[in-house]
């Protein structure tokens, strides 16, 4: 299919369709919890199964009382007008969901691998093939979940989130038909992205409204039929490649070196564009050059990266998992709060969608400024440095936020929560796009995200950690404050390295 003028539109409508409505399910695991509480999935492990109902008296989510630090407990019980079902906290059932969703979203970032081999190896078609074989499994698996058969929450929602997760990655080479607007397409396709997890609160919806989860789950199998459509007519067997000309202008050439700094080769390979005459004769055609997979996987650009990944993820991974019982605690395991309040973090979430594309054109900003760098060095690192701080500065402020357990403040949580997402998996796929050879991209994007689901894993010792004592959660909490800080070494060394390398030039010069 030839994408010229409207068609590569169409195609990045369809994509970004397919990536809302079935790529990141795994992340509206929220609303997913409080139905399943609700249908008492793994309710026999609490030593108290039944619920206690309530009469309060004048309270909405906005009044609030006042809380302890070290116990994130109020200290006087909201009210509310009618009677109010009140739920307590099952330590036991809080820590299997807990459990679930860690080797869930483990194995979800460690299939990334995978399927960056399969990509690489057997190309797009076959990648997606196998990834709708994985989706309905997973969620005809989630559709038959329940007090009898609470096991199948297991395989099943991480054989869905594998199946999900090659859409993302599938569709991430379309944005090689946009030369000028590359970050921003990431961007928005990460927004929707962030946004899927929407789709797990509309079954929420839908079963206050009356509507079985399994009539649910079996409907969205049936709507990922529009997957093979495509798969098999939009998008190529093998791969888009990128649209962008090695030819930058008559008479020169890009080749792709490894970076040169103080006169050694470093092994940091970068793109770097040479004035290499072309000659008539074929057999005087200089031959397009790139670094080796391993020289890139093996670069302190490469891991410093992945390093930064891994704990931003961590931050967010940590926060989403440990939400429903953080809810039960600041609430006083008041259901109907807790209800609310999962409904207005997924409405946030869903505000991604929009707000996502703005990382994506954060970064497009950059790359404008430094397009003109006389180092290409510079060029290609340095317009990552303002949007890899601002997620760090995100992370930072997230794990500040959760030391003031106040029902007010929980807006603003789920709105840097958001941002922090939006502006890490925007930058993490666009930086490895403009530093590194297009070729690689499936494989770096696998392993990065393999490297940042094995590190994520830590969320549910952390989730131990916090229920372990008095004031385990505010010792977890600076931990994270701690760790998010340690993310901002990625940009302050990227920041370094230009600097050095301009100095180095000017000498040279």
């Amino acid at each position: 299919m030839k994408y010229n003028g409207w068609r590569k539109y169409l195609v990045a409508l369809w994509a970004t369709i397919e990536t809302f409505l079935f790529a990141g399910l795994l992340y509206g695991w929220a609303p997913l919890v409080w139905i399943f509480k609700q249908e008492d999935v793994y309710a026999n492990l609490c030593q108290m199964s039944s619920n206690i109902s309530v009469s309060y008296n004048n309270v909405s989510a906005s009044e609030q009382s006042t809380y302890n630090v070290m116990t994130m407990r109020s200290s006087s019980v909201p009210t509310t007008e009618a009677g109010v079902e009140q739920d307590f906290t099952c330590q036991q059932q809080d820590d299997k969901f807990a459990l679930v969703f860690t080797i869930g979203s483990a194995i979800f970032c460690a299939s990334s691998a995978a399927c960056g081999i399969i990509v690489y190896k057997t190309g797009t078609r076959v990648t997606r093939i196998i990834s709708m074989t994985f989706f309905i499994c997973g969620t005809m698996m989630l559709a038959f979940v329940d007090k009898e058969t609470p096991w199948l929450v297991f395989p099943g929602l991480t054989i869905m989130g594998v199946g999900g997760l090659p859409l993302l990655m599938t569709n991430a080479q379309i944005s090689n038909l946009f030369v000028s607007g590359r970050s921003t397409f990431i961007g928005l396709l990460v927004g929707a992205y962030d946004a899927s997890a929407a789709v797990l609160l509309i079954f929420k919806f839908a079963y206050e409204e009356g509507l079985q989860s399994q009539y649910s789950f079996v409907i969205l199998a049936a709507l990922h039929m529009i997957v093979p459509i495509s798969t098999f007519v939009f998008l190529p067997k093998d791969r888009i490649s990128n649209s962008e000309k090695p030819v930058k202008e008559e008479g020169t050439m890009e080749t792709f070196i490894p970076e040169k700094i103080n006169g050694k080769e470093g092994d940091s390979p970068v793109h770097v564009h040479t004035n290499t005459p072309l000659k008539s004769n074929s057999e005087d055609k200089p031959e397009r050059r790139h670094p080796s997979l391993k020289s890139c996987v093996l670069s302190d650009t490469f891991i410093l990266h992945v390093f930064w990944v891994c704990i931003l993820q961590l931050r967010f991974y940590y926060f989403l998992g440990s939400l429903n019982s953080y809810l039960h605690r600041i609430t006083d395991n008041n259901k109907l709060l807790v209800s609310e309040f999962t409904n207005t973090m997924m409405y946030t979430m869903v505000g991604g969608a929009v707000f996502s594309p703005f990382a994506g054109v954060v970064y497009d900003w950059q790359r404008k400024i430094f397009r003109k760098k006389q180092s290409d060095l510079q060029s290609k690192l340095m317009p990552a440095v303002l949007p890899m701080s601002v997620a760090s500065g995100l992370g930072f402020l997230l794990s500040v936020l959760a030391l003031l357990p106040s029902l007010n403040i929980l807006y603003v949580d789920f709105i840097v929560m958001t941002f922090l997402r939006s502006f890490l998996y925007s930058t993490a796929t666009t930086f490895l796009t403009v530093v590194f050879p297009s070729e690689y991209f499936e494989m770096l994007y696998g392993l990065m995200i393999i490297s940042a689901g094995i590190f994520g894993c830590l969320q549910f010792a952390l989730f131990t950690w916090s229920m372990s004592y008095l004031g385990a959660v505010l010792h977890s909490d600076v931990f994270c404050i701690c760790l998010t800080a340690v993310s901002l070494i990625h940009p302050i060394y990227l920041w370094v390295k230009c600097r050095r390398e301009a100095n180095f030039s000017m000498e040279k010069h």
